[in-house]
């Protein structure tokens, strides 16, 4: 049951559909505005905090010591293979010379045969180049661990540098942060009082499209233009603040409920004819619409889809007959439905 008229509903989706723009095209307002900000456009850096100059002389100290390091790594690593094929080598001639062996003793020949000593020699000379290899392997691992303890120390001042200004940088972005949050509530803080205040004052007047569009306005600022920008060290302002917020929201909630239940004890203590006079048509309809009670707000059973003639909650007196025809009909209907006499 809708007590609106066609062009009523029309015009309200409208009006709804004003706010919705007005709100709409002022969160573009302020985004934008806050966007062209410059405090806000321009975030620290961690390379305005390096001492470049002093960076700049390490690296160039480090780049001939790397170099060096690459270069002799690759030497190693050349040294290596040719370490890993003379062990082969020698390996394979060793097997060789004793296979060789087993089968002149076989035959019983003389081990001081030429060839024997010839081949032996062999052997020793693949064993002394293995030597040398490893000779140079242990030099060159020197030199390697030389030039790696060169490195360490202008790497680690460097690291000292970039922590520093690690440091530095930090200390300048919680600050960035805080400056940036205090500039945002400055603008939005006031907006939102702002807004709040039109609305609890001028919700009611024929202005209220544009009253809801500056609410919806205001809301959003305060959810998306300033409470993600909330700074947090360590978390405690952010929670802080969100306990002193949900503290401050819930004592307005149970002051509402105690006001609402309040105004219902008043409300249900009035006489009957009273009481039939506050409640507006509109709401009246609404709530008998949805099995309700327009006065206290409960649910009210239906026997064969009929509304019961009394509120058995607060005794309002929902139906009644009509004095002239008798027809039963709603107490809130200024006109009887049958004969249309007023109520």
């Amino acid at each position: 049951m809708n007590p609106s008229r066609g062009p009523e509903r029309l015009v309200r989706a409208g009006q709804w559909l004003i706010a919705l723009l007005f709100a709409y095209f002022l969160i573009q307002v302020g985004g934008a505005l806050i966007a062209d900000l410059p405090l806000l456009s321009s975030p620290p850096r961690l390379e305005q905090f390096l001492d470049q100059p002093a960076k700049t002389a390490l690296e160039a100290e480090l780049q001939p010591l790397e170099s060096r390091r690459e270069a002799l790594q690759e030497q190693a690593e050349r040294l290596g293979e040719r370490q890993q094929q003379a062990q082969a080598r020698y390996e394979r001639e060793k097997a060789s010379f004793d296979n060789w062996r087993s089968t002149r003793s076989a035959t019983a020949q003389s081990d001081q045969n030429p060839e024997v000593i010839a081949r032996a020699r062999q052997l020793d000379g693949l064993l002394q180049q293995q030597q040398q290899l490893s000779g140079e392997q242990a030099a060159l691992a020197a030199r390697l661990r030389q030039v790696q303890a060169s490195i360490a120390v202008p790497r680690q001042q460097l690291q000292q540098l970039q922590s520093e200004a690690q440091g530095r940088f930090q200390a300048a972005r919680q600050r960035a942060e805080l400056r940036a949050f205090g500039i945002r509530l400055l603008l939005v803080g006031p907006l939102l009082g702002l807004s709040l205040w039109q609305f609890r004052r001028f919700h009611r007047s024929d202005q209220w499209p544009f009253v809801w569009g500056f609410l919806l306005f205001g809301l959003f600022a305060f959810f998306v233009e300033l409470v993600p920008y909330l700074p947090s060290f360590g978390a405690y302002i952010r929670y802080g603040v969100g306990a002193l917020l949900t503290f401050l929201v819930g004592r307005a909630l149970i002051r509402w409920l105690n006001g609402y239940l309040a105004r219902k004890q008043q409300e249900q203590a009035a006489p009957q004819e009273q009481r039939q006079h506050t409640i507006r048509y509109e709401k009246a309809l609404q709530s008998l619409a949805r099995s309700q009670c327009p006065s206290c707000e409960r649910s009210l059973p239906r026997r064969e889809g009929v509304l019961p003639n009394y509120c058995m909650h607060c005794g309002l007196q929902l139906q009644h007959d009509c004095s002239q025809c008798g027809a039963l009909h709603y107490a809130c209907f200024p006109y009887c439905p049958s004969c249309g006499k007023p109520a």
